[in-house]
């Protein structure tokens, strides 16, 4: 009498184990992808938050507020946002609040060398944009900020320079 064999071939678990590479590459390319659009998503925000900020405190404190990319305790000049940004007082230069620079290889960066300063009626006169693009600048996963005419949205994907 034949005994019954159970169990897998050499075969079915090669296959088995093939599929499973497959599906795992593909899920992990996917989840990097949410988590650094998750990632750039929380910077611009932030970047949102700091520009509200500066607005508020320029109509409380009747004063010119800067939102300015950081060069030691004052605003620099240029387009390159990556190192830190500042909220500040423009008369004093005294600084509300400091953000650090951008992580994991991320690049801010504004089309004119200028920064947004909010006047004490809460109102801005920059016109550029505020971009911010991933270490393999991947167009899907872009995210701006653009002013015109004194107020400003968020954008992303192809609609950002």
């Amino acid at each position: 009498m034949r005994q019954l064999m159970t169990g897998f071939s050499l075969i079915e678990l090669i296959v088995t184990i093939s599929v499973m590479a497959v599906v795992a590459t593909m899920a992990t390319a996917t989840y990097t992808s949410v988590i650094t659009g998750t990632r750039m998503s929380g910077e611009i925000n932030e970047l949102m938050n700091g520009l509200n900020l500066a607005r508020s405190e320029a109509i409380k404190r009747g004063q010119i507020i800067d939102v300015c990319p950081l060069n030691g305790a004052v605003c620099a000049t240029g387009t390159n946002w990556n190192s830190a940004w500042t909220i500040l007082i423009d008369s004093t230069a005294q600084q509300l609040k400091v953000v650090p620079a951008v992580t994991h290889g991320d690049n801010l960066s504004s089309t004119i060398s200028t920064f947004p300063q909010m006047t004490p009626a809460g109102y801005t006169f920059f016109t550029g944009t505020l971009t911010l693009h991933d270490v393999n600048s991947t167009q899907g996963l872009y995210r701006c900020i653009v002013f015109n005419a004194g107020s400003w949205t968020t954008q992303r994907g192809a609609a950002c320079p």
